[in-house]
């Protein structure tokens, strides 16, 4: 891919993806087709981290954060069983959501690069 493009990609998917991890997507990105580039930009399954800093801050003792971002599992006993934490569980996982919105988007990134086969540069 051209250096252009990688650079764009980069720019529009900074926020959306863990920082450590800018260097080894370039890296992805400067080996993968060009015909590629369209489908990473339009993708529209990525999640906005703020809007999950939001639904945290607001909704996050019942859950909402986590159905959010497609963790329904943990959304589910979060908003069951949150309240047995006294409000330490969701006021813990404000950050670790934040985080693991990020995690989510770099993996469907890959999997839209890699056609859902193993890419050797990352380890999340």
């Amino acid at each position: 891919m051209t250096q252009e493009k990688v650079t764009n990609i980069l720019l529009l998917l900074k926020d959306k993806i863990p920082t450590d991890q800018i260097e080894n997507l370039k890296n992805a990105l400067e080996s993968a087709d060009d015909n590629i580039y369209e489908s990473i930009t339009i993708y529209s399954k990525l999640h906005n981290p703020i809007i999950t800093l939001v639904l945290s801050l607001t909704l996050g003792a019942f859950g909402v954060d986590r159905f959010y971002i497609g963790d329904v599992g943990v959304g589910i006993c979060k908003l069951l069983f949150g309240w047995l934490t006294f409000g330490i569980w969701p006021l813990v996982d404000i950050f670790y959501s934040f985080k693991r919105t990020k995690e989510k988007n770099l993996k469907t990134i890959l999997s839209c690069l890699n056609n859902n086969s193993n890419n050797t540069y990352f380890n999340v």
